[in-house]
């Protein structure tokens, strides 16, 4: 009798347990169904190698490494004495080539005179003959008289065209149309040579000072002050503070119903239990392995089917918060939900915010430096207070 109650105790439990198991497997089962996961995820970004654009030795050097940095803030500069002689010298091109322009205005005038010269010379040459001739059919000078008038007619003909093709080439040193107006007199080659020139030594002059492209976080730092640069070498890198994002590398097989626009979730193993929100940007166009060093070689004789893996691009919703930072390859585990197959299978949303009339905008571009011995304003007012901060910490040291 008291085992019969025992057991009809128990099936009640069972029953009890089996009942309140039915819900969470219920929602376990429709979760599974309706999204693919994995944790073989990590934080990804843009991020910045700073490198010199001339050739130089680093005279300061205004950042260290975890070091926070404004858009256009300076992190360094190279000695620019180099490249403030070159400065000097295509100024002095400049004003030499403008000199020599005024020179070749002066020679055009002198021409143009010389040309009047000989077209009066010319005239009094053709009276002289005129008369010589009438003269000579009265028989009232003698053959020697007009032979001499005759020869200067010939003198003073020459002269006039040599007078014209000397014209005409101090016009060609100034191009085929010469306007002595100021605002086009040194419109012409040689100054513009010279004026692209002073351009250029400007440029390489303002490359001493090196901006942060973008907010961020600068890392492996490998310059100092001291260090002889060259151009295109990498000093080092800014991580960007907003523009990070989740590759997460599915297997093939967890493709089949992914689209791009689909809700995920990313949950970072550095801050358990909190989830961040996102969605899927774009579907990379190969494996991981299509696109290594040494891709595999695949069409051999002993051959082994590997299920491959394809990134997946995944974009944060929201800003991420400043309490629950992320950093360039952190771990985290992502989950899709393929519910809503309606979206593309390969065109990346971002793409479309980009996209105005049939043209596509640039999202990422480099802004123009500054001219020379301009600062900008992102960096007007912390930089001051880091330089006198360095200048201090370098003093005490000494």
């Amino acid at each position: 009798m008291r085992s019969t109650l025992l057991r009809r105790i128990f099936l009640v439990i069972a029953l009890i347990v089996i009942a309140a198991a039915v819900a969470p497997a219920l929602h376990y089962y429709r979760y599974f169904e309706s999204h693919v996961s994995t944790d073989d995820a990590y934080v990804d970004g843009t991020v910045a190698l700073v490198s010199s654009r001339v050739n130089g030795t680093v005279n300061d050097l205004y950042v260290e490494d975890n070091w926070t940095v404004t858009e256009g803030e300076l992190l360094l500069t190279l000695d620019p004495r180099d490249y403030e002689v070159r400065v000097e010298q295509a100024r002095a091109q400049l004003a030499r080539a403008r000199q020599s322009v005024d020179e070749m205005y002066a020679g055009v005038d002198a021409a143009e005179s010389g040309v009047r010269l000989a077209a009066s010379q010319l005239n009094q040459a053709k009276i002289d003959f005129s008369r010589a001739q009438a003269l000579k059919t009265q028989g009232i000078v003698s053959a020697a008289f007009y032979d001499q008038a005759e020869t200067a007619l010939r003198v003073a003909t020459a002269n006039s065209a040599l007078a014209e093709h000397q014209l005409a080439q101090a016009k060609a040193a100034l191009g085929e149309e010469v306007d002595h107006s100021d605002h086009s007199r040194y419109d012409r080659p040689i100054v513009k040579q010279a004026e692209a020139a002073l351009q250029a030594a400007e440029l390489d002059l303002a490359y001493t000072k090196i901006y942060a492209p973008f907010a961020g976080i600068v890392t492996h730092k490998t310059v100092h002050v001291g260090h002889r640069v060259q151009v295109g070498e990498p000093l080092m890198a800014i991580v960007p503070l907003k523009h990070l994002y989740v590759t997460a590398n599915f297997k093939e097989t967890q493709l089949t119903d992914v689209r791009v626009g689909q809700r995920a979730t990313v949950e970072a193993d550095i801050y358990p239990g909190y989830v961040y929100e996102g969605h899927v940007d774009s579907i990379s166009m190969g494996t991981g392995a299509a696109f290594s060093l040494l891709p595999p070689e695949n069409a051999t004789g002993n051959w082994v089917k590997v299920v491959q893996r394809v990134p997946v691009k995944i974009v944060f919703d929201q800003d991420i918060p400043a309490d629950k930072p992320l950093r360039l390859g952190l771990s985290v585990e992502v989950a899709i939900n393929v519910g809503n197959r309606r979206g593309s299978r390969l065109s990346s949303m971002i793409q479309r915010h980009f996209e105005h009339n049939g043209m596509v905008v640039p999202n990422e571009s480099l802004k123009q430096q500054p001219a020379p011995g301009a600062e900008p304003q992102s960096a007007a007012t912390p930089a001051p207070q880091r330089h006198q901060f360095f200048r201090h910490l370098l003093h005490r040291n000494n």
